[in-house]
């Protein structure tokens, strides 16, 4: 499939699924029990004007038997802190669960101290902040994922979970291909991950497995659920 078809193919699929409403087979975002140690992806809708092309990525980890959840995010820095309101952001649109690695007490403790070495690196690393391209909190996201070894994917309009810098070239979020990318654009190619094209922050493509259309507008997919 050329990118020509591929980006035709996209843009007729993203009309149907802002005029059908939530046509992606999504799971409920529900995280485990407060007894069970794991570690939750979870992303909110940007406010308007963007609500329907970009979203905004946190990570929530559960080490202690009933005690407070860990939330990592970026705002202005990556910062930790704890939270009894996992769900809840800094926006009002939907909330979605991208995927929860449920772990032995030690496996996850392991995860919570890399997240705690690698976000004041991050803070380091990425002094400054910026809406698109990135570095942003989506990068931030992205880049403790890589670095903890937690498979979860962010959704497509997570803009600037791609971000490289001006030109960076990484393995997959899988782990199956390469991902080439610059400020202006970028490709994604992988066994199970699929095709993607990125121009400008926004992502087109097809996901081979679990099958789907990659969407540039929330929810970002039109087909099974990644998880």
């Amino acid at each position: 499939m050329n990118l020509a078809r591929l980006a035709r193919l996209a843009l007729a699929a993203a009309a149907l699924t802002s005029s059908a409403g939530c046509v992606v087979l999504r799971r409920p975002t529900t995280l485990p029990a407060a007894d069970k140690p794991y570690v939750a992806v979870l992303s909110g809708e940007m406010p308007e004007p963007i609500t329907m092309v970009a979203r905004h990525a946190w990570i929530v980890a559960n080490v202690a038997d009933q005690g407070p959840l860990l939330r990592y995010e970026l705002l202005s820095r990556a910062f930790k802190e704890t939270t009894s309101q996992p769900l809840q952001y800094f926006g009002e649109g939907d909330v979605a669960l991208h995927g929860v690695v449920e772990r032995d007490r030690d496996a996850i403790r392991q995860i919570v101290k890399c997240l705690d070495e690698q976000t004041p690196r991050y803070n380091e690393e990425h002094p400054d902040y910026f809406p698109i391209p990135g570095p942003n909190s989506n990068t931030y996201v992205d880049q403790m994922l890589r670095r903890c070894r937690i498979p979860v994917d962010l959704p497509s309009t997570a803009i600037g979970k791609d971000y490289r810098g001006p030109i960076g070239i990484s393995q997959t979020s899988g782990g199956t291909g390469l991902q080439v990318e610059t400020w202006i654009a970028g490709v994604k190619l992988g066994l199970t991950e699929g095709v993607e094209l990125h121009i400008l922050g926004l992502t087109i493509g097809v996901d081979w497995w679990p099958p789907a259309i990659i969407l540039p507008v929330n929810p970002g997919r039109l087909g099974f659920d990644d998880r």
